[in-house]
């Protein structure tokens, strides 16, 4: 759906699900997600479930990559037994069909870690998020829309991070690691550079990908970045890190 959205610029996108229970307390899933986006042509068929293939030729610049999406949901299928099976035309759209059995479960009680019975009092934040995916930036502004004493600036790429810092206070960033026009790792060398000033070198940054690989994660620390999360974001772990990061820098948070 991510890229769906990333990709389509007019026309329609749609999703659609059927489940049909079989034998041996079995569901089989039918996923189809169609669009009617830029497409894909077939040599780059040919390659787009491989680890961050970026359909770099024409739109790199504008839409960035698919990065990571596909092949962890293509790696994921497999595992449960599924399919995944990609349609597409250029300048036309692009359809995608999952089939996944599933087996039905009792469902365990969910254990939550509640940070509302919190009581300690907190100072407030400024955080600037830097994320080029439009539903990502739905779900960031949703997690933190729901922190009190949190605002936040949501921008598309490093090179408007660099620009909102310049124009803003900010205690803490939010960064993505793959995007068009600037990386999150180009605008985090320039940040923890000094070259913006050293109040503004020392923010706390975290970054949150798609890309859950152990080299990824020492890349960022190594390139200056205080903390590192997956995607999709765990809204109290995120809490814990910022509040972490943000102690650090001597401001604390807190929720609504």
């Amino acid at each position: 759906m991510a890229n769906a959205v990333k990709f389509t610029k007019e026309g329609h996108i749609s999703f659609k699900l059927n489940c049909i229970q079989q034998p041996n307390n079995i569901c089989r899933f039918s996923f189809r997600i169609s669009d009617t986006g830029i497409g894909i042509d077939a040599e780059n068929q040919k390659s787009i479930f491989d680890s961050f293939n970026q359909m770099r030729l024409n739109h790199q610049r504008e839409f960035g990559g698919i990065g990571l999406g596909l092949t962890i949901v293509k790696h994921l299928v497999e595992l449960f037994g599924g399919t995944i099976v990609l349609e597409s035309k250029l300048n036309k759209g692009t359809d995608i069909f999952i089939d996944l059995p599933l087996k039905n479960i009792a469902l365990e009680e969910e254990v939550v870690y509640d940070v509302k019975n919190n009581k300690e009092t907190f100072l407030p934040v400024h955080v600037l998020v830097v994320e080029d995916n439009k539903l990502n930036q739905m779900v960031m502004r949703k997690i933190l829309g729901s922190f009190s004493h949190v605002s936040f600036t949501v921008v598309n790429n490093g090179q408007e991070a660099l620009d909102a810092l310049k124009k803003d206070i900010y205690n803490l960033i939010l960064m993505d690691l793959q995007m068009p026009v600037m990386d999150g790792y180009q605008a985090t060398k320039i940040i923890r550079s000094g070259e913006l000033g050293e109040r503004i070198g020392m923010i706390p940054i975290i970054a949150i990908t798609a890309d859950a690989m152990q080299e990824t994660r020492q890349k960022v620390i190594d390139l200056g970045m205080n903390d590192y999360m997956t995607k999709p974001v765990n809204k109290d772990l995120l809490l814990d890190k910022m509040r972490v990061c943000s102690t650090k820098a001597h401001v604390k948070l807190r929720t609504a």
